[in-house]
């Protein structure tokens, strides 16, 4: 199973995507004004000056999947989407921002520009999710930057109505490729593409994020390129160049600069061969490569890394002129191989280092293809990123996935070797993982001198390389777990729990859901004392530890620690007025039973026509919330008030009065 955004039906494509993305860097969704060349991308993105404080408001349909995995719930969903938005609001660099809207009634009525969440049996049996834009406007005229850009009205995220038919390792949606999911589809939500540097907008095939740090070098690149915050482009650098084979421009080829240690940033190439990387972290020497898009996958996808191809002024697709070629670095003339023979390119910021250009040799197709790594985890779990231990006296065993790298009979293919960029760890025991697994296996050592972060892998055969960015993960310690949480109290009295296990750190966070608890500190015991994030009464939250270095405790258990909230009465709403008018602001009084309201709750009336300008926490249980609306009246009945888990709104059984004074 593949993230969803991997797999996008003919229909899918021709309606939830159906404006094309440009040969842009990051892949955007870009088209172009001009036949031939120069090509200027024109992106797809929200248009800041009609947002309200450069947020796009997003929305989670009160009908939640008819089937979920035994302890999810729909509230741990919505807490979980929340927490992936509030991913693309931790990159400092980009002026776009995600705003909770609450829920909505599918079929609501809406004139302002938003995202949608929904649930819905239409998506394949086994896929996550589905994103990306939905609706656009018009050409209107310049960003701050001088591009064109055409602006995004409405976007989509669908969600598989039916958790059941989703893969098991990603059905819980506390689950480490739940999150990275969500974070990836809301990634294209915002107009990204897919990339090819193992980070979160790289499909579920290649990529190594994780819920603890989903976003790579190239995801906050592409995100900050969009919509730039001040003084951003001042801070990066950028690489240019062309690709060529027998002397014509090779379309939608990847440009990669990476580092001998760190994470990768990429690009793609203009119909006319010619590209810039732009937004490229400053004062490191890069290795350049340069790869065609892997082919489709049988049955999975439609186009090479299912990418929707740009299409010229006359609105035709520009598809890949060359579906294979030689992977090859950048050496300043032929271009070699072997990484010990290619050229560093040093970048600083706010320069162009130009005329990294290639010229590629044609290939009836390409050797390796889509290769997704596993490590494992102390207790023999399988994951993702592959992390092995700085100082570990004994190889550890990498697991290999993809194309190109097993004959038919099981056997290893013939002249394949493996080895890792910058030589920073020794690769050997190349073979067959135990059948019938269709994968290679290979032990790692790291040399002394590594330091953790990423590492990338090379796959040479006899005449073709395939590079992977961040093949497998360096990291100091093993990852932390939790063993059982108890329910306890703070010095003051107030309700908190001790969570016991192993391997926190002092930046270790505690999530219950998709929500974070408060470190209080460590006890005598060596348990965290946290205080949760309110929640309904008698709630089962999954509680989850993650470390800065990628690493979480569902590495160790796929299943989830779980806390228990204390007993307490349903909680209900009274609202006043019943109608927001479209003229003016509006102050809306909300007063709650068994409510918990604090300075972290959020109102929303499900719908970007209602636009929250200020809350006021007058006590836990009284709000004031001033509310503008366009457009249309805006009935209070659809409200929501979310604090922590606690979602207090007619979808989720809670009682909800609207009185207008006035009557």
């Amino acid at each position: 199973m593949r993230r969803a955004g991997l797999v996008r039906l003919v229909a899918l494509v021709l309606t939830l995507f159906s404006l094309a993305a440009s040969a842009s860097a990051y892949y955007f969704y870009v088209s172009f004004n001009t036949s031939s060349g120069p090509y200027n991308p024109i992106v797809k993105k929200f248009n800041l000056n009609a947002l309200n404080n450069n947020t796009v408001p997003y929305f989670i349909s009160n009908q939640g999947p008819v089937n979920t995995v035994a302890g999810d719930s729909y509230q741990g969903i919505v807490s979980e989407i929340r927490a992936a938005a509030d991913v693309w609001n931790s990159v400092s660099t980009s002026q776009i921002r995600l705003g909770y809207g609450g829920l909505f009634t599918a079929g609501t009525s809406e004139t302002a520009p938003g995202i949608d969440v929904l649930f819905d049996d239409d998506i394949p049996p086994g896929i996550v999710a589905l994103g990306g834009p939905m609706t656009t406007g018009g050409l209107v005229g310049y960003d701050a930057n001088g591009n064109a850009f055409i602006p995004i009205v409405r976007s989509k995220l669908v969600l598989h109505g039916d958790f059941s038919l989703i893969r098991s390792d990603q059905r819980a949606s506390y689950s480490e490729l739940f999150f990275v999911t969500l974070v990836h589809e809301l990634g294209h939500t915002l107009g990204l593409q897919h990339t090819l540097t193992s980070s979160v907008m790289a499909t579920q095939t290649t990529s190594t994020s994780t819920r603890a740090t989903p976003l790579g070098a190239d995801d906050m690149a592409g995100i900050s390129l969009l919509y730039p915050a001040s003084g951003y482009l001042a801070t990066t650098g950028s690489i240019n160049g062309s690709v060529t084979l027998n002397g014509k421009g090779v379309n939608l080829a990847s440009v990669v600069a990476i580092p001998p240690s760190g994470p990768a940033i990429s690009g793609l190439t203009n119909p006319d061969g010619s590209y810039q990387i732009n937004g490229i972290p400053a004062g490191i020497y890069y290795y350049v490569y340069v790869h065609p898009l892997p082919p489709p996958i049988a049955g999975l996808e439609i186009t090479p890394d299912n990418i929707v191809f740009p299409v010229d002024a006359n609105g035709n697709f520009i598809p890949p002129n060359y579906t294979a070629f030689a992977t090859q670095f950048y050496n300043g003339s032929s271009g070699t191989q072997d990484w010990t023979q290619a050229q560093t390119v040093f970048v600083s910021a706010a320069n162009v280092v130009s005329g990294i250009n290639f010229n590629v040799n044609s290939r009836a197709f390409e050797a390796v293809s889509s290769v997704r790594i596993y490590g494992f985890s102390p207790t023999n779990v399988a994951v993702i990123n592959g992390p092995i231990t700085l100082g570990s006296q004994n190889p550890m065993p990498l697991a290999a996935d993809g194309s190109g790298l097993l004959q038919a009979n099981n056997t290893v293919m013939p002249g394949l070797s493996v080895s890792t960029l910058g030589g920073v760890a020794q690769i050997s025991s190349l073979r067959p993982y135990p059948p019938p697994t269709p994968y290679i296996a290979v032990n790692a050592l790291l040399n002394l001198g590594a330091g953790p972060g990423p590492k990338h892998l090379l796959f040479l055969t006899p005449n073709d390389l395939y590079v992977l960015p961040s093949g497998f993960t360096a990291v100091n310690t093993p990852p932390p777990s939790i063993n059982y949480t108890v329910p306890t109290y703070d010095s003051n009295g107030n309700r908190a729990v001790a969570i016991y296990g192993s391997g926190f750190k002092p930046d270790t966070r505690i999530f219950f859901d998709g929500q974070a608890g408060v470190i209080e500190g460590v006890q005598s015991d060596g348990s965290l004392l946290v205080t949760p994030p309110p929640a309904p009464g008698g709630y089962a939250a999954n509680v989850v530890a993650l470390n800065s270095d990628g690493q979480s405790s569902s590495f160790i258990q796929p299943t989830a620690a779980t806390y228990t909230y204390d007993p307490a009465g349903v909680p209900s709403l009274t609202v006043m007025p019943s109608m927001i008018p479209p003229t003016g602001s509006t102050v809306v009084d909300i007063v709650g039973v068994n409510a918990n309201f604090t300075g972290a709750t959020t109102v929303g009336f499900g719908t970007s026509d209602a636009v929250v300008q200020t809350i006021t926490v007058l006590s836990p249980t009284h709000l004031s919330v001033v509310v503008s609306a366009s457009n249309a009246w805006v009935p209070t009945s659809g409200i929501s008030v979310t604090t922590g888990l606690q979602i207090i709104s007619q979808a989720t059984g809670n009682q909800i009065t609207a009185t207008d004074p006035q009557q």
